[in-house]
């Protein structure tokens, strides 16, 4: 017998210490205040934030988990959410496990490759911020993006 397979999306609710219902997330602080607890993780974590025409949250999505000092993924993995959802914006946020968020080569050209690939589909890459140990580096603030 043949099988198919179904597309099942679940919600899985977070407790957080900041205050983020009903306001834009438009700022690398704020980003760093709500996902700083990656600073923690011991292995590099990817995330990608889907947000709504004001730029608010409606949901967020660990993509991949990697190793020590990479993770591996495509752009089509990282846009997967917002497609499905509709939502017109995003924010992409890992961390660094080595504690230095300052962006390296490869992730300054994935992170080129998601806002080319954002374009084709109209979704707006906001911002990717990296978390460190004790900071973070944003492209936008620095104007890599």
């Amino acid at each position: 017998m043949p099988i198919l397979r179904e597309i099942n999306i679940n919600y899985m609710f977070r407790h957080t210490s900041s205050n983020i219902i009903g306001r834009s997330l438009n700022s690398p602080e704020l980003i760093y205040d709500v996902f700083g607890y990656l600073r923690y993780e011991p292995k590099e974590q990817f995330i990608v934030v889907n947000l709504n025409n004001q730029y608010q949250i409606m949901n967020f999505e660990v993509v991949a988990k990697g190793t020590v000092n990479q993770v591996t993924l495509r752009p089509a993995e990282v846009l997967r959410t917002a497609v499905v959802i509709n939502a017109p914006a995003i924010l992409i946020i890992h961390n660094h496990p080595s504690g230095e968020p300052q962006a390296s080569i490869a992730d300054i050209k994935f992170t080129e490759k998601i806002v080319k690939a954002g374009k084709l589909l109209s979704i707006e890459v906001l911002d990717h911020v990296i978390i460190g140990e004790d900071s973070f580096y944003s492209l936008k603030a620095d104007g890599v993006m």
